[in-house]
């Protein structure tokens, strides 16, 4: 049997002496040797069997208990402070051209973009035609586009701040 193991490549951790000895230990657990009819290859297949084992468990993925993934510390999820001032600064911005759009208009955004209703849902709430919903709010996101410096002909500023940024910098290069 240590000629056979000797012959093969035993994967690392696994010493060929410690399959011996467990290949002893499982025949002398064994009530009776009586049934067994070539000793020699029953040895050498209760040492493969072994062998395989070992390496089954070698592949098992250990899990920690619940309380040690609690304990464990994962990086926060939540956004900078530097992304939470911009994103407040532009919900101030939105906020305002809302607040900026005349009333029917205002109302057909809100009603499409928060609520979420179809423009047919939207002209029975108002008493208006489907198609003055679908121009009304067009004209409000137009609106916006061009509150917000996106008209197609200026660059993309979410922020004054950020408008003022640019300028600086590219006053810089010139």
């Amino acid at each position: 049997m240590r000629r056979f193991l000797a012959r093969q490549l035993l994967p690392p951790g696994i010493d060929e002496e410690d399959v011996v000895q467990e290949v002893y230990g499982r025949l002398i657990e064994m009530p009776s040797l009586g049934d067994i009819r070539n000793p020699r290859s029953y040895m050498i297949g209760l040492a493969r069997n072994i062998v395989l084992m070992h390496l089954r468990r070698a592949r098992i993925v250990a899990i920690r208990s619940l309380e040690e993934m609690a304990e464990t510390h994962f990086a926060a999820d939540d956004p900078s402070p530097e992304t939470q001032a911009s994103d407040r600064q532009q919900l101030h911005l939105l906020a305002q051209a809302i607040a900026s759009l005349d009333e029917p208009a205002r109302s057909v955004f809100l009603l499409r973009a928060v609520d979420g209703l179809p423009y047919a849902d939207i002209a029975h709430r108002l008493g208006l035609s489907e198609n003055a919903v679908q121009k009304r709010h067009a004209r409000a996101l137009e609106q916006f586009m061009m509150l917000l410096g996106r008209d197609g002909n200026a660059p993309a500023h979410a922020t004054p701040l950020q408008s003022q940024t640019c300028k600086a910098s590219n006053d810089e290069r010139a």
